[in-house]
């Protein structure tokens, strides 16, 4: 039974087909693997071993540059995958002393959809990000809408883990799948189809919203395979909600007369966060305070300071929450004032520290002092606004007061605080700033460039260093023969970067240009590197043969040569001969050419050009000759059945043979008799003449060639009738023979078939290509 496998792959990525490559014979290899695709009589692809372990391949022109096979032929690589490739493989493998194996491989390959738009009740886009604002219980529907891919990709909309929705309307896959699916097709309107792309169309409906979905991040997802990533885009609401509660959190504990405190209102339930305001009413009179608010969520907290006084006693505070977004009164809470003594909290650098910089390597210590009452239960270190954990193995130490950054580095800086906390409250500290300097680093890496001798290049020397402002550069050319430092006036120096502009006057102005930065850190490590080559036009290609040929078409491939130091491009062109008629202009980024369209017959001239941005090279020339369609037929396989219209026709060339045969003896009979009555010297003449007889000769072949449908014609020169010279039929061995048997003779001649090459192997090597040869003549089989 032949062994069947499955394989999956995704278009654009590399598939690998497995094969039978062993057999029970442990010492038995395989001599030659053939590859098949949907039961094909020919095989696409062909590996053979034959040749003393050398590895000839054999691939179909339409799959080259992306079939190869690994090791002996155990596994079929095709890279990249395309959507035509789905199909049923069939491997056989040879061995030398083993039967024959099969295998049979049937590939799927996916085509992931080419895009995901969003679109609003009204069908218009709607850009992936952040959509409202909306109010809290406004409707919502939505729209995702995947274009392409293959098979129909399967469209859900997703909050977080959950599933939305997942109903879906599907257009445009009714035809068959397409032999090629491109992943990389140019957008269009949804409304449009997609130029023939079929299209999954999936509704997301919220009839009322609510505060569930305040920054909530709704996700379409489109996905027709379990190989990749599914394709996403998502949307987080921007939902405007009312204030739902507002509370304020005095202390237990009396206020103390003199001494500053903090009190705390809190609301729930709005977004964007609710504007806190704090009021403050003694004897019928009503002062607005000043206060700090932070939100979490749908929380807000409002933080107020103050300092109360013996008369604060029994006062109304009131704090009021509000959405500025949204009409609403606002919700208010009061209570009667009680001082407290919040923490007062200052973060400054060590002092052994001094006014010193702050370098790459150094140990840099934070004090956080703090005052409070009573005494603080926890200090939070924060760097930009993220809080600072203990961590012993990257050098961060954290206690109550003290922060120690062993061994700081570059992503060390930023701006750093401490909170202080207690029962009646938090306070967090100033911002210090910490500023790190560290030594000059090249941004680009090792730079190659390509210049011609007398041409200026110029080469930016870019550098990341702190500080920039105090940077000084310097420059060094260094080549096999020595090691020059750049004078300061051939170069300029601007804000992190150093601009120099240099022309090679000869071949030893090529080498490597190098580029240290220094400020007062010091000088960088690595310095900034560019190695200047020659550049000039390419090298005319070489090694020209035709590697593949057919009807109507070749392949032409060559060597090519130096590139000249830039990249290099290649054009063909395709003269008719002998009109030199231009018939096809054609550019690839490697010397490989393939010309279709071609008249059988025809002579055509080829050449072949190097092309860079410094010019072109000299052409490679390539003479082609074109053979007949009749003569192509019999390099075919199989032989043509033969059609009854040959026998009829050969029937007709026998009468007619007999017919001229009959009437030359009677022609020959009355020239005897004649020749009798005349004069000996005059019959000997006319017999005997070069001339009558050749002219006799001519025209019955003319007219045996023209009466039998050969393509030949006549011309006005006699040798041009045949072929080749025929010598003189003889009867007797020394005797010519009389003037009719030479015609039938002649004419056979021109009813001979022609004689045609003899097939060559499709595995038989070309013949190697000198560059001495002046033209490379083509047979087709």
């Amino acid at each position: 039974m032949v062994p069947v496998s499955r394989v999956s792959g995704v278009a654009g990525s590399a598939g690998r087909l497995p094969c039978l490559v062993s057999h029970s014979h442990q010492e038995d290899s395989p001599v030659l693997v053939l590859w098949y695709r949907d039961g094909a009589r020919f095989p696409f692809y062909t590996l053979d071993l034959r040749e003393s372990g050398d590895r000839q391949e054999f691939i179909d022109p339409q799959e080259k540059g992306r079939v190869k096979s690994e090791a002996a032929g155990a596994y079929l690589v095709l890279d990249p995958l395309q959507g035509r490739d789905t199909a049923s493989y069939k491997c056989r493998v040879d061995f030398e002393i083993s039967p024959t194996l099969f295998a049979l491989v049937n590939l799927t390959v996916y085509v992931v959809p080419s895009r995901l738009m969003v679109l609003d009740r009204e069908s218009q886009a709607v850009a992936a990000g952040l959509l409202g604002p909306l109010t809290e219980g406004d409707t919502l529907t939505l729209y995702c809408v995947a274009t392409g891919g293959w098979p129909a990709p399967e469209v859900t909309w997703w909050r977080g883990s959950t599933l939305l929705a997942n109903h879906s309307i599907v257009l445009g896959y009714d035809t068959p799948r397409p032999a090629v699916v491109s992943t990389t097709t140019p957008r269009a309107r949804v409304s449009g189809g997609g130029a023939g792309l079929g299209q999954v169309r999936t509704e997301l409906s919220i009839p009322a919203l609510t505060r569930d979905y305040v920054e909530a991040n709704l996700t379409c997802r489109a996905t027709n395979n379990n190989i990749t990533e599914p394709l996403t885009t998502s949307l987080s609401l921007l939902l405007y909600l009312r204030p739902r509660s507002v509370d304020i959190r005095v202390p237990k504990s009396p206020l103390v007369a003199g001494q500053e405190t903090r009190l705390e209102c809190m609301a729930e339930g709005a977004y964007p966060a609710a504007q806190l305001t704090w009021t403050k009413t003694l004897n019928g009179k009503t002062t607005t305070l000043p206060a700090q608010s932070r939100h979490v969520g749908e929380r807000t907290w409002s933080y107020l300071t103050l300092v109360p006084e013996s008369g604060d006693h029994q006062a109304a505070l009131t704090c009021t929450a509000t959405n500025p977004n949204i009409s609403h009164p606002g919700l208010t809470s009061t209570t009667t004032l009680t001082v407290v003594f919040a923490p007062r909290v200052k973060l400054r650098l060590g002092a052994n520290l001094g006014e010193q910089p702050i370098t790459e390597g150094r140990d840099v210590y934070f004090e956080c002092e703090v005052t409070c009452n009573p005494p603080a239960r926890q200090v939070i270190w924060s760097k930009d606004g993220k809080r600072v954990r203990s961590q012993k193995k990257a050098g961060i130490l954290v206690s109550e007061k003290n922060l120690v950054l062993q061994m700081v580095r570059r992503h060390s800086a930023g701006n750093y605080t401490c909170t202080a906390i207690n029962s009646q409250g938090a306070t967090t500290s100033n911002v210090l700033p910490l500023d790190i300097l560290y030594l000059p680093v090249c941004e680009d890496g090792p730079q190659t460039v390509a210049v011609a001798e007398g041409e200026n290049t110029r080469l930016s020397c870019r550098v990341d260093a702190r500080p920039q402002t105090d940077l000084s550069f310097t420059w060094f050319f260094n080549n096999t023969l020595d090691t020059v430092e750049v004078e300061q006036h051939r170069f300029t120096v601007l804000p992190g970067v150093s601009v120099l502009d240099y022309t090679p006057r000869s071949a030893r102005d090529y080498g490597t240009l190098s580029c240290w930065a220094t400020n007062s850190v010091g000088t960088q490590a690595d310095p900034c590197r560019f190695t200047v080559v020659e550049a000039g036009p390419p090298e005319r290609v070489g090694n020209c043969v035709l590697v593949n040929l057919t009807v109507g078409t070749l392949e032409v491939g060559c060597t090519p040569g130096n590139d000249g130091g830039m990249p290099q491009r290649f054009v063909a062109r395709v003269f008719a001969a002998p009109t030199h008629n231009l018939v096809a202009t054609l550019e690839e980024p490697t010397p490989r050419f393939h010309v279709s369209g071609l008249t059988p017959g025809q002579d055509y001239l080829i050449t072949v050009t190097a092309v860079n941005a410094k010019g072109a090279s000299d052409p490679e020339e390539i003479d082609a000759v074109r053979l007949k369609v009749a003569e192509k037929r019999m390099g075919e396989v199989s032989e043509p059945p033969v059609s009854p219209l040959v026998g009829v026709f050969l029937g007709l060339v026998g009468g007619f043979v007999l017919l001229l045969l009959a009437a030359v003896l009677l022609s020959r009979a009355r020239s005897n008799r004649c020749r009798c009555w005349g004069h000996r010297g005059a019959e000997a003449g006319t017999r005997d003449s070069p001339t009558n007889t050749t002219t006799t000769t001519t025209t019955t072949a003319t007219t045996a060639a023209t009466t039998t449908g050969a393509t030949s014609t006549s011309t006005s020169t006699p040798t041009s009738t045949l072929a080749h010279p025929t010598r003189p039929v003889t009867l007797e061995e020394g005797k010519e023979a009389p003037d009719v048997l030479r015609t039938i003779n002649e004419t056979a001649e021109l009813l001979q078939p022609q004689i045609f090459p003899e097939v060559i192997s499709a595995r038989v090597p070309p013949p190697p290509y000198t560059r001495n040869q002046a033209a490379i003549r083509v047979s087709l089989f």
